[in-house]
C-alpha cells in the first residue's frame, strides 16, 4: 500500500488559518527572532556568559536563564545585556 506524503506548507497554511494558532506562531517567531538577537550581541562582542553576567552585576545562571528565555525578559534587562556586550538596545515598530 502506497502511503501519501503531507506537504508541509498546507498544513502550515491550514493551521495559520486559526487565529489563536496564527498568534502563537508569531510569538514564537518574535521571540526566536529576539533570542538570535542575543546570540548575535555574544557573539560579537567576544564575551562568555560569565563576563556578560558580571557586567551587568548578575550570576552566569542568569545571564544564560535570558538566553533561554528571551520572552520574560524586560525591557530593562535587555538594555543591560546589549551594554554589557558594548552594544546599544534599539527598538523600532513596524
Amino acid at each position: 500500500m502506497a502511503v501519501k506524503g503531507i506537504n508541509f506548507s498546507e498544513v502550515k497554511e491550514k493551521a495559520l488559518s486559526n487565529h489563536e494558532v496564527k498568534k502563537a506562531y508569531e510569538d514564537e517567531t518574535q521571540e526566536e527572532a529576539l533570542r538570535a538577537v542575543l546570540i548575535e550581541m555574544k557573539s560579537k562582542s567576544g564575551l562568555t556568559s560569565t563576563e556578560i553576567a558580571a557586567r551587568m552585576g548578575v550570576s552566569q545562571p542568569a545571564v544564560s536563564r535570558l538566553e533561554r528565555n528571551v520572552s520574560s525578559a524586560s525591557i530593562s534587562t535587555l538594555q543591560r545585556y546589549a551594554a554589557a556586550c558594548g552594544m546599544q538596545l534599539k527598538l523600532s515598530l513596524g
